[in-house]
């Protein structure tokens, strides 16, 4: 039988970006989740590095007011 892979252009029919398409099920079997949790599991680790680099920043870089004109 063929698939859609085998059929010629002319044949297809224009399915928007066939290489970007989103199978749904993969979402769904092990593979899927762990792929989202570890994708979720990164953006929260991002988030605590810029926030504490930000605050490492912030308390070097900022005047610390026992500094004052001496």
């Amino acid at each position: 039988m063929l698939s859609a892979r085998d059929k010629p252009p002319e044949e297809r029919g224009a399915a928007g970006l066939p290489g970007f398409a989103i199978d749904k099920s993969f979402f769904t079997n092990p593979k899927g989740i762990l792929l989202e949790v570890e994708l979720v599991f990164g953006v929260i680790v991002v988030f605590v590095f810029v926030y504490d680099a930000f605050k490492i920043y912030q308390a070097e870089m900022a005047p610390s007011p026992t500094q004052g004109d001496q």
